[in-house]
């Protein structure tokens, strides 16, 4: 009797299971087809479309899962098999078909699988069931602070904290752009625009500077991105950008959930850091923050600091000050203030390289070091394996930027004088100057070269040797005016017949003009001419007599007329 009833049961599971799995596949097949899910380009379609790029890999216990997140179902029974794509509902729950709807929201990843694996196991517990994310969802952030448009953002459960801000300070910062482009274009007539931004003329710049905002009030116009808040439920949490960019630590730049609510201001205070750190200038102040840290988030100490002289200015009132020296072993000890001013110092001499460059025509061009006072051109040439075939060892030049751009005030005086009120003197001043360029020295020939093999270099140098262009130029008025070769034995009038003679209308001024001091001497018939000299022949201008004959026509009839008025005059009286 016993064996029968235990039969009778056993039956009747079975049967009832082969149902629970009959209507499974009944429900699972009718769902799929309502819902497109046996289209399985369509689905990669939409995984594509909503792909999120991700820095690391979910990690399931730090995932919280929420509405819009849709999971990759798959139930196995004995001789059937179900996929779903099923998406948590806008309540947080997810409706498995023929099963249960299971509430997943606030849960993390690992506990909403264990949910709903506990659920179908307890429908069904000889089914195997793999459930997997396979989209996540998107949702809305509120962030608020100083901003032009404060609100919600969106943002995915993989969107750390700079996702957000670099998007938000993108936004920002063109409106601080567009705002002074307006005030400037409010500011200045149609005439000044367009001189302003096609001429660049110093009437423009003028504006420019007026309409500049101070660079201390854009200071504090900057969005922070070291004090940021992240309220999380009852929490605070404090974001430091800065920070993170410097450990990497993701506590500084965390994941971004439902319901957060980002906090951004604007910088407060700034602490001032220079000298011997890597990147010097002016820095966000987080309160309780060490020395140490400050120096590292500025690159940290340069190889030429004092580690020993580190010195602190602080103000212990609105405008009282002092100032403190500490080492750097100290500086993990040593709590900083808000405007403090850090002056690391650092050794000017420490390593220090001079450097000369070699261009042009030299067998090994490039940067050579020199010491100060000591080495000579000739001595980098040696450094540079001489001259190569091709150059032009009679023309050496030495250019030096460093004293180009050291202002010449004796020129700058003169040219503030008109010039009909220049002296002679101050005359001849400019005409020197523009034939030789500030900081430079020319030669023009093998024994200059020669001398100047002797002359000391100085830090950045730039010693050029150009290439060797055996030619003349002809000039004027010759009957075929051009370019010819150069040729050693020939002299002014050889070169003038090369080039065809002298024509009629050639004056009686004739010069070389040479090429490496741009001097103009008189030409002779035997004058000796090097490569690169110009010979130039003047030319009568029929053109510039015309109009002294016009000058000499309107003198006269202004003197007729004079004249023709006082006798009128006279003959009156």
């Amino acid at each position: 009797m016993k064996n029968t009833i235990r039969l009778w049961a056993l039956c009747t599971l079975i049967s009832a299971q082969t149902i629970d799995v009959n209507a499974l596949r009944t429900l699972g097949q009718s769902s799929a087809t309502k819902l497109g899910l046996d289209r399985t380009k369509l689905t990669q379609e939409k995984q594509a479309q909503s792909l999120v790029i991700l820095d690391r890999p979910v990690d399931p216990s730090l995932y919280f899962v929420g509405p819009g997140d849709q999971f990759r179902v798959n139930i196995i029974s004995s001789n059937e098999a179900f996929n779903y794509s099923l998406t948590v509902s806008p309540t947080g729950e997810i409706l498995i078909p023929a099963v249960a709807i299971v509430p997943v929201y606030g849960l993390t990843l690992h506990q909403a699988i264990k949910a709903m694996e506990k659920t179908v196991k307890e429908w069904n517990q000889n089914v195997k069931i793999y459930i997997t994310l396979e989209q996540i969802r998107e949702f809305k952030v509120k962030v608020i602070g100083q901003l032009e448009q404060p609100g919600l953002y969106t943002a995915t459960p993989m969107t750390r904290v700079s996702d957000l801000y670099q998007v938000i300070i993108e936004q920002y910062s063109t409106k601080i752009e567009e705002d002074e482009e307006s005030m400037m274009e409010r500011s200045v007539s149609e005439t000044d625009r367009s001189m302003m931004y096609d001429q660049k003329s110093q009437i423009a710049d003028l504006y420019e500077r007026k309409m500049r905002v101070p660079e201390e009030e854009k200071e504090y116009q900057e969005l922070s991105n070291r004090n940021l808040v992240l309220i999380r439920k009852q929490d605070s949490i404090k974001i430091d950008l800065a920070r993170f960019g410097i450990s990497g630590k993701n506590d500084h730049n965390p994941y971004l959930q439902q319901e957060d609510i980002l906090v951004i201001p604007l910088r407060r205070h700034l602490i001032g850091i220079y000298g011997g750190v890597k990147i010097p200038g002016k820095y966000e102040y987080v309160f309780g923050e060490f020395l140490s840290d400050l120096i590292q988030i500025a690159g940290g100490l340069r190889p030429d600091a004092d580690p020993e002289k580190i010195e602190i200015t602080r103000y212990n009132g609105p405008t009282e000050k002092f100032s403190f020296t500490v080492e750097f072993q100290e500086s993990k000890d040593v709590k900083l203030n808000p405007e403090d001013h850090v002056m690391v110092q650092y050794a000017k001499q420490y390593k220090r390289q001079e450097i000369v460059y070699i261009t042009g025509e030299v067998v090994h061009p490039g940067v050579y070091s020199i010491l100060p006072g000591q080495t000579t051109i000739g001595n980098i040439l040696a450094k540079a394996s001489g001259y190569t075939d091709r150059s032009d060892s009679s023309k050496i030049t030495i250019n030096n930027r460093d004293i180009y751009e050291i202002p010449d005030r004796e020129l700058e005086r003169i040219l503030l004088i008109p010039e009909e009120n220049r002296s002679t003197s101050e005359r001849a001043y400019i005409k020197a100057r523009m034939m030789t360029q500030k900081g430079a020295l020319e030669t023009n020939s093998i024994i200059q070269a020669q001398y100047i093999k002797d002359f000391l270099v100085a830090k950045n140098d730039i010693i050029h040797v150009p290439e060797n262009f055996d030619y003349v130029e002809i000039l004027g008025a010759v009957k075929r005016p051009g370019r010819y070769p150069f040729i050693q034995s020939y002299l002014y009038d050889n070169y003038i017949e090369i080039a065809g003679g002298i024509t009629s209308n050639a004056t009686r001024n004739k010069f070389v003009i040479k090429a490496g001091t741009g001097q103009r001497l008189p030409a002779k018939n035997k004058t000796k001419i090097d490569t690169g000299d110009i010979i130039f022949i003047a030319e009568r201008m029929e053109y510039n007599k015309w109009i002294v004959l016009k000058d000499v026509l309107a003198t006269a009839s202004q003197i007729a007329v004079l004249l023709f008025y006082i006798d009128r005059v006279t003959n009156s009286g």
